[in-house]
């Protein structure tokens, strides 16, 4: 299906339509869209894509969610067996432990700072992320003639709404 072609074949018929009925094709354009041509059908077999994909997406958020999830617990066990590692290094008092497939070394680490509550950081320790204010330059551009240079306007695009019957 090319929607191109499609579309320019639909236009086509209302076309001749209009240049049959003038004032009176609105009132019949619906019904002479859907028995004259694929026009209906063609919505229908995009919207089974969109139904289709959107399932997918469903599924890969679910999905990605388990992943997150059992990422979460493998990395926990990856750092309880190797917390057990170096519990069982330091019982038998060894630094080093050489194996076929690894050697693991324990040496001394360094004291690490951990901020346990970030309201009470005081301001000078803290970063500020800048971020574009889109509701703000809206607002403030909305009606415009001249726009500076770091901001241009769009031509207004069609939205589509689909509602579930």
């Amino acid at each position: 299906m090319n929607p191109t072609i499609e579309a320019t074949n639909i236009k086509r018929a209302v076309d001749w339509l209009v240049s049959q009925c003038g004032d009176d094709a609105s009132d019949m354009l619906p019904d002479f869209l859907e028995g004259e041509t694929d026009l209906h059908k063609l919505i229908s077999r995009l919207h089974e894509g969109i139904a289709n994909d959107a399932g997918m997406v469903t599924g890969i958020k679910e999905r990605k969610a388990d992943l997150d999830t059992r990422q979460k617990r493998l990395e926990a066990r990856i750092d309880a067996q190797k917390g057990a590692i170096v519990m069982l290094m330091q019982a038998g008092q060894q630094s080093k432990v050489e194996l076929p497939e690894v050697t693991y070394s324990l040496r001394d680490g360094k004291p690490k700072l951990v901020v346990v509550d970030a309201d009470a950081v005081p301001r000078e320790y803290q970063r500020e992320k800048l971020e574009t204010d889109k509701a703000l330059i809206n607002k403030a551009f909305e009606n415009a003639k001249n726009l500076p240079n770091w901001l241009t306007l769009e031509p207004a695009k069609p939205i589509l709404t689909g509602r579930k019957t």
